[in-house]
């Protein structure tokens, strides 16, 4: 007798098309990256728009690099007050840049000019201004790189200007009135010079005029000796 076993057979239908599609979506999917430069620190506006005005080679003439690149030079202060601080920064203020300058961490290298450095501020190399750092801590008050005493200096220049210009008016008022006396005195003369040549003009024309003046003259001089004969024999 032979003993048979009926195993039952389970068949396993492929998986549906729209099951392989969700799958192979899900495999696709990636989890998400950083983005790159998220959480770089941008430079401070104050040290790009600096950046920018110095690098400007229209107006060299009046701020640009120095030779090796590694500070500026402000040439001409005026120019740079009146005409770039408003175009960059909205205000004509140049103390209020030179604070800036020193809460930024720039020196003052030279004093006889304005030239500032800053390790991170270097021409070509722009990138290195977000390494710039405003300084922490209390405000304390600085002199902003000699600006103070660049002051109370031009202070004294003023009073010393003004000294002389006060001296100056007091002098062109003396020479005003001695040239108004030269003007008088010589409108004198030209009377005088006038009166003259019209006598001259009627003597040549009349010579008995001349005779009569050289008349009165001679009965002067004989006047004048009866009194000193007169005198004289008093004494």
């Amino acid at each position: 007798m032979n003993n048979m076993f009926f195993v039952k057979e389970e068949y396993m239908e492929p998986f549906s098309s729209s099951l392989q599609f969700g799958c192979e979506k899900q495999a696709l999917i990636l989890p998400p990256q950083p983005i790159e430069g998220l959480h770089e620190t941008r430079p401070q506006p104050f040290l790009t728009k600096t950046f920018e005005v110095v690098n400007d080679h229209s107006t060299n003439h009046v701020v640009s690099w120095s030779r090796g690149g590694t500070s500026f030079v402000i040439w001409d202060l005026h120019a740079f007050s009146n005409d770039l601080l408003p175009r960059y920064f909205k205000h004509n203020n140049f103390s209020s840049f030179v604070r800036q300058l020193n809460t930024y961490g720039f020196r003052k290298i030279d004093p006889h000019k304005w030239e500032f450095t800053n390790e991170g501020f270097l021409r070509g190399h722009k990138h290195l201004l977000r390494n710039i750092r405003r300084k922490k801590g209390p405000s304390q008050p600085v002199d902003c790189f000699g600006l103070d005493a660049e002051i109370d200096r031009l202070r004294q220049e003023k009073q010393v200007l003004m000294k002389e210009l006060v001296s100056l008016r007091q002098k062109q008022y003396k020479a005003t009135l001695y040239l108004l006396e030269m003007e008088q005195r010589l409108q004198g003369v030209e009377v005088y010079q006038k009166q003259m040549m019209s006598f001259l003009d009627g003597a040549m024309k009349n010579p008995a005029i001349i005779h009569k003046l050289l008349h009165q003259k001679e009965k002067k001089k004989e006047t004048m000796a009866k009194k000193r004969r007169l005198i004289g024999g008093c004494c």
